[in-house]
């Protein structure tokens, strides 16, 4: 068995692999494409780990991938092995593999996970690993994404978990509404904050400034807040009926808690049904926060919880749902 990073050669194999495992219906679709992942790779959006086998059959990837706003953050995930290969130990080693030799390499300040939360499987691998929970994230995914494993009935909750190499120590804002959640969160979690305030009924002046990304396989968006300013109100408005107009039914927010004006955009937020997620470490080099809006009730009875922290954040955001006049 041969563990290294991804060479252009080893693209059909990678697109074999996920056929092999998920059929077509992964829904990140650069991993079907040779040409397209090794460009990937190339610009550095997507770091992938290769376990081969035989004469370089591709048995085995694990990935790290662009997706928060900081670009110095990685999201871990992609990673799958062909079912004649499993229960051999690969997925550690390459784990491993990324953990010792790329990421310090690399210099990467912090990595996360979003272990799907209809089994516990995945929830105790990261915890295995030294992530921390973070968020949940509710109803990210369709049913449909789990059809060939037949593992969810109805839409499936994620968490975020983070697990940071290079401590950033900063001042970030806690909203009134949320000061006892977000304290709770903090602790526990290995970072070192400075918890404040954010300033009490704070005016938004300036401009506005959103940067929205939607998954129509998932039915979700998420909306980065770079800059909350006097028209978020009805910039959110009009963003939110586009979104509903095309068949949007998650909606995730981002804000940025090192802003004091952090708690005058979240009552903007949620006076539109959005509610709490939890905490994003280094989101936009320093930390974020997360809100969500769900459209019906959530998916809640299916939500497998491994660990007591996680559970204390579920919690959190099942109580923030229920307060928006929620069903129990």
């Amino acid at each position: 068995m041969e563990i290294s990073l991804f060479r252009p050669q080893d693209g059909p194999g990678v697109a074999a692999l996920f056929q092999a495992v998920y059929g077509p219906e992964y829904p990140i679709k650069v991993y079907y494409r040779p040409e397209e992942l090794s460009a990937a790779v190339l610009q550095g959006r997507i770091v992938q780990v290769v376990a081969r086998a035989g004469q370089g059959e591709v048995v085995g990837v694990e990935s790290m991938f662009l997706s928060a706003p900081c670009k110095e953050v990685y999201e871990m995930g992609a990673a799958l092995v062909l079912p004649s290969y499993r229960n051999q130990g690969i997925s550690k080693a390459m784990n491993q593999f990324l953990m010792q030799e790329v990421i310090p390499q690399r210099r990467i300040p912090m990595t996360f996970g979003e272990p799907v939360c209809n089994h516990p499987f995945q929830q105790k691998a990261r915890e295995g690993q030294g992530y921390v929970s973070m968020a949940l994230q509710v109803d990210l995914m369709p049913a449909s994404a789990y059809g060939k494993e037949n593992s969810a009935a109805g839409r499936v909750a994620a968490l975020m978990s983070f697990k940071g190499y290079q401590e950033l120590e900063h001042a970030v804002h806690l909203p009134a509404r949320y000061d006892r959640e977000l304290r709770a969160i903090y602790q526990g979690s290995g970072l070192r904050r400075e918890l404040l305030p954010a300033s009490p009924a704070a005016l938004l002046q300036g401009s506005t400034d959103l940067e929205v990304e939607i998954f129509s396989f998932a039915q979700v968006a998420r909306v980065a807040v770079q800059e909350a300013g006097a028209e978020l109100s009805e910039r959110l408005d009009v963003l939110l009926a586009e979104l509903s107009n095309q068949g949007v039914a998650v909606v995730q927010a981002w804000l940025k808690l090192a802003s004091p004006l952090v708690g005058a955009a979240v009552e903007i937020f949620r006076s539109r049904e959005f509610f709490l997620g939890g905490v994003l470490p280094r989101w936009f080099g320093q930390d974020g926060l997360l809100l969500q809006r769900v459209a019906g009730n959530p998916n809640w009875d299916e939500i497998q919880i491994a660990s007591q922290r996680s559970q204390a954040i579920a919690d959190m955001v099942r109580q923030d749902w229920q307060s928006l006049g929620g069903a129990n």
